[in-house]
């Protein structure tokens, strides 16, 4: 018996029992692949006469969640003989996906680990006294206006002491804003919702600290998988907030009970403040929003609206002072233009409200269009065109473009020389012949997508020694192995359409990837 036989036996018949149930008829081979990432189990499946099977592996789940992760593959004739392989050192099949250096990030997107800002250091100090006496003058205004208005003072639970506050950051290494702590000093939390802080709600301290220490300390981790889109869009005002997917100095401190949240940021950018307030979650798209440049100036406001009458009494605890905390109106950061062969594509773009702030464009459905058109789009950091006919790669205007994708018939890459910030190129279904030369001179080209389109010389991507993700189709990878260069060293390959676990597992043997734990693999025949 084979190691790990014993193991998954069982797994592997089932597997091969519900692949044979859902092939239907009039098939001679099929294949089942269950990927296992310990928190979810996927399943693709296919024979030689259906692209797509059906199959029940939800019984097959539940007893794979008892198991380290894997991907699990299952390849069965009609005639009941299946080849059955488990392998924990692959990350997806069906599309392939092979990851080498987990601990590659795209540009934007740090590890934790980012050095403490001066400042925020958890010392102790008691909260500075007139930071504290202003929070105490306006949430006090705050109870007696929601008191006049309700007949009844808002229910906060008591406030913490100086002691807890320190106890608190010295857990999570960090000191919170002088105006926050003042705030947990009169309530520890708003867990009615009376609307202290407009549309937000801030915790109890210590579900902040616990929400801050769960997984990488202040992750917002904003699509750090590295078949994410990965640009990272800068948040208006720009310059305010620093440009990242995540940052360990940014702290959530509470939200507005729908899954969208609220953070203070200690480490902000050279225009911005210490102890700004950044929302992020379910309702918010591209970049962080910028709520407030404090706890101070968020509670000023409600206040203030109180003070004039503007605010809603819906009953019930709630009051709803109306406010720009999250009401103001904003421009979006990207913009479609679709049916663009039929436009006048420099007076749209040219026409654009607040076009310096557009900095993500899907373009649809173009005819011949020459990519200097953006040019009056200064701030344009990720450019999809789709379905075009021909495209000209002018973007040496585009200084700010860091991720170009591109599906159309013809492609000409001239215009992309020594472009200084381009670090992702896709392009996506070019049936006229590719010459990848200039990629040589884009010092930043860390991803490249080929896959589908024609490429003769793939011995031009074995030259890119910057590389570091690649997506290909398997007839591309196969001829850039048959070529016999070395190859660039990737942090990860992606490979489109279908593949099997032997092709995957000698894809990662040829681009230098070690096998991680045991691999499991056997024959069997279904009764």
């Amino acid at each position: 018996m084979n190691p790990g036989e014993s193991d998954y036996a069982a797994i592997a018949a089932s597997m091969a029992e519900a692949l044979r149930a859902g092939a239907g008829t009039a098939w001679a081979h099929a294949t089942l692949q269950l990927r296992h990432t310990g928190g979810s189990v996927s399943c693709t499946a296919w024979s030689d006469t259906r692209d797509g099977l059906r199959v029940d592996y939800g019984p097959i789940a539940e007893r794979l969640f008892e198991r380290p992760p894997a991907v699990l593959e299952v390849r069965l004739d009609v005639s009941g003989a299946y080849r059955f392989t488990a392998r924990p050192d692959l990350t997806a099949v069906s599309p392939g996906q092979l990851v080498f250096d987990p601990g590659f990030r795209y540009p934007g997107h740090p590890l934790p680990g980012r050095p403490r800002p001066a400042g925020a250091e958890p010392t102790g100090v008691p909260t500075d006294p007139l930071v504290r006496a202003e929070i105490l003058r306006l949430t006090g205004e705050y109870a007696a206006a929601y008191t006049r208005i309700k007949g009844t003072a808002p229910r906060w639970p008591a406030g913490k002491t100086e002691a807890e506050l320190a106890d608190a950051e010295a857990r999570m290494g960090v000191r919170l804003p002088e105006d926050l702590r003042a705030l947990y000093l009169v309530a520890d939390g708003d867990p009615w919702e009376t609307g202290l802080l407009g549309p937000y709600s801030h915790d109890p301290l210590d579900r902040v600290v616990d929400t801050y220490l769960d997984g990488a300390p202040g992750s917002y981790g904003w699509e750090d998988a590295l078949d994410d889109d990965g640009v990272v869009f800068e948040t208006v005002p720009f310059g305010a907030v620093k440009r990242l997917s995540r940052n360990d100095w940014w702290i959530t401190f509470g939200g507005d009970r729908a899954m969208n949240y609220v953070a203070v940021d200690v480490d902000p950018a050279a225009r911005g403040h210490a102890g700004q307030v950044l929302e992020y979650g379910r309702d918010i798209y591209g970049p962080l929003r910028y709520v407030a440049t404090s706890i101070t100036a968020m509670l000023t406001e409600v206040v203030t609206a109180l003070r004039a009458g503007r605010y809603e009494d819906p009953g019930e605890q709630y009051l709803f002072a109306e406010t720009d905390l999250r009401d103001a109106a904003e421009r979006s950061y990207n913009e479609v233009i679709s049916k663009a062969a039929a436009l006048d594509l420099p007076s749209v773009v040219a026409g654009l409200p607040g076009r310096e702030l557009v900095q993500e464009v899907y373009l649809n459905d173009a005819g011949d269009v020459d990519l200097a058109v953006f040019d009056p789009l200064p701030s344009l950091r990720r450019l999809s065109v789709n379905r075009a006919a021909a495209v000209t790669a002018s973007i040496g205007g585009l200084g700010a473009l860091e991720s170009l994708q591109i599906e159309a018939g013809s492609v000409g890459l001239a215009g992309l020389a020594a472009h200084p910030a381009l670090w992702d190129l896709q392009l996506e279904g070019v049936r006229e012949p590719l010459d990848l030369g200039v990629l040589r001179t884009l010092p930043r080209l860390t991803r490249l997508d080929l896959a589908g389109s024609a490429v003769p010389d793939l011995g031009q991507v074995a030259g890119l020694t910057a590389l570091r993700v690649l997506r290909l189709d398997a007839g591309q990878v196969r001829r850039l192995l048959d070529l016999g260069r070395p190859l660039p060293r990737l942090a990860a390959l992606f490979v489109s359409g279908r593949t099997t676990l032997p092709e995957m597992a000698e894809l990662r043997t040829a681009f230098g990837g070690d096998q991680a734990g045991p691999v499991t693999g056997f024959s069997a025949v279904l009764p």
